[in-house]
């Protein structure tokens, strides 16, 4: 009995560690899921979080965000004098939260970081009036006011003329609005825009239009591109576009939606063949034709410009935030041409690598020649070169040659072999018996038919193993195309995710959905191929 009780302990152990060490080693790729669905905000604040915040579609705008900070029950202290100082709140501002209580958790926050300890042990209240200002409830304010404004719409030609088309005009009287809604001006610095106020608790259809026809001031079908500045509400809300001109409307290619709370240009271009298919970053939506017809605006030098706002539901939202960086990173870099060039790289690697290194490998191990144990210490030898000292001048012989700025040195190499394969599958084959190489001899084969028919089937967990090292090798490969690439056309996906980063701004969340698209097919391949891969390290002989 008591045998058995230590059997289940150290059971218990060994399974309590093993699933303890496979959390830990999780937990950096929970971290790297968990935020490509983040927004900036949440990966800027003072409160990490593993996961992602859950998004909310707001059913009334403009109103004020309970999420925004922390909630704190020691807040009550403060929203006495929060109360006594809070601003005049907009007109249209759909309060139905208590405005005081949501700033008292921010402004608690705030104070606790420049009221001494001392003095919240005794008696804060008069701290907490002095500190308590207007300026400091205005500015809480503002961090939890959530509104979606419109403000210039601008239209540039392919000549570059630009012009402002809500120019000179309050930018209420510019849209049409339908839906149950209607907009209401304001000012922010200089800038005049238009505060969407709606309440989709009273919208049966979900959808709200602003739609606009505009006098071009050159030939519509000189129109470029569009832009739109706007504000988001983080509603998650779905913003549709659609351009009427010459007869046709074109409607754009993805919806954008409204997770943000920070002004934003929207950017509008009729797909052009070629175009949206370079390598640059596409910062645009592009805009296809879906129909035409005598109904859409056909005027010579007109457009019509009509922005959709859908509701979102709780589902809607959240798949709206799950796709957001990753629908970034696919469509701002040429994503999948990228993923081919770095298929094509592996595949003529792993093919280099299996045919030249089993074949040298079956030199040294099955065949008697002079000077093969030398040559084969030389070749080990070659190992302890660090990469760094042979950098420059392959580089210098691949610039003689003609190759700098192609794929080629980057999988020509792996035809001459590899030093750390070739041994591995030396000491595979040294341990096949030589009696299957003598009953092939005397059916007739010669030494290339032994090495097909007799070696090769007998080394596939090692060939298995030597393919995972370089598909892994390859595909996170940076070095190389950063050395021997300067067009960006030809980026493999390892340096066209570092590309975004440096276009993109760095954009954190986009850059680890990236990651975690790059990432998936190495996990799938070592799930996979485990088998193959566990035989291969082990060397693993043949049964009996």
């Amino acid at each position: 009995m008591m045998h058995q009780s230590r059997r289940a302990a150290r059971l218990l152990t060994v399974y309590g560690l093993l699933i303890g060490g496979s959390a830990i080693f999780i937990l950096p790729f929970l971290w790297m899921a968990g935020t490509s669905v983040k927004v900036d905000r949440e990966m800027f604040s003072e409160n990490l979080r593993l996961f992602p915040m859950r998004p909310v579609p707001a059913q009334v705008s403009p109103y004020l965000d309970d999420k925004y900070f922390p909630p704190a029950p020691e807040s009550k202290m403060v929203e006495e004098a929060v109360t006594a100082n809070m601003p005049e709140l907009p007109e249209h501002l759909q309060v139905e939260q208590d405005a005081a209580g949501i700033l008292s958790d921010g402004i608690w926050q705030k104070l606790r970081q420049v009221i001494p300890e001392r003095t919240w042990q005794n008696d804060p209240r008069e701290a907490i009036q002095k500190e308590v200002t207007p300026e400091l409830v205005a500015a809480q304010l503002e961090k939890v006011y959530r509104h979606f404004s419109l403000s210039a719409v601008r239209v540039r030609s392919h000549d570059l003329q630009e012009i402002e088309v809500t120019a000179g005009k309050p930018v209420s009287e510019f849209w049409n609005v339908t839906g149950g809604a209607n907009l209401a001006d304001g000012m922010e610095g200089k800038t005049p825009y238009a505060d969407l106020v709606y309440n989709f608790k009273n919208n049966r259809n979900g959808m709200i239009q602003l739609s606009r026809t505009i006098d071009l001031p050159f030939a519509a079908d000189r129109l470029f591109r569009t832009f739109i500045s706007l504000r988001a509400d983080d509603s998650w809300h779905r913003l549709e576009f659609f351009i009427e001109k010459n007869g046709r409307l074109l409607r754009g290619v993805r919806p954008e939606f409204l997770g943000n709370f920070q002004w934003s240009v929207i950017t509008l271009q009729e797909k052009i063949e070629g175009e949206d298919d370079t390598s640059k970053i596409r910062l645009w939506i592009a805009m296809r034709e879906i129909d035409r017809g005598p109904q859409y605006e056909s005027r010579p030098d007109k457009m019509k410009l009509t922005v959709q706002m859908h509701r979102s539901s709780q589902a809607g939202a959240w798949w709206a935030k799950c796709q957001r960086n990753y629908r970034g990173a696919l469509d701002y870099i040429p994503f999948w041409r990228y993923t081919a060039t770095s298929v094509f790289l592996v595949v003529l690697n792993i093919i280099g690598n299996i045919f030249a290194c089993s074949l040298v490998a079956y030199a040294f191990a099955r065949l008697q020649w002079p000077g093969r144990g030398f040559c084969f210490g030389l070749m080990l030898a070659t190992m302890m070169i660090p990469p760094q000292i042979t950098m420059i001048p392959y580089f210098l012989i691949i610039k003689h040659l003609g190759w700098y700025n192609t794929l080629t040195p980057l999988w020509f190499v792996s035809f001459f072999g590899n030093a750390f394969n070739i041994f591995l599958l030396r000491q595979f084959m040294m341990g096949i018996p030589r009696d299957l190489e003598d009953s092939a001899r005397i059916d007739g084969c010669n030494f290339l038919q032994i090495y097909w028919y007799v070696i090769m089937p007998l080394i596939k967990p090692t060939l298995a193993c030597i393919a995972i090292f370089t598909f892994m090798g390859v595909w996170n490969d940076f070095m190389g195309p950063l050395i021997y690439l300067s067009d960006q056309r030809l980026y493999p996906l390892s340096l066209g995710l570092y590309a975004l980063n440096v276009q993109a701004g760095g954009n954190f969340g986009m850059m680890m959905a990236g990651a975690l698209l790059m990432t998936l097919p190495v996990v799938a391949i070592f799930f996979f191929a485990q088998k193959y891969f566990i035989q291969g390290v082990t060397l693993t002989g043949m049964k009996g």
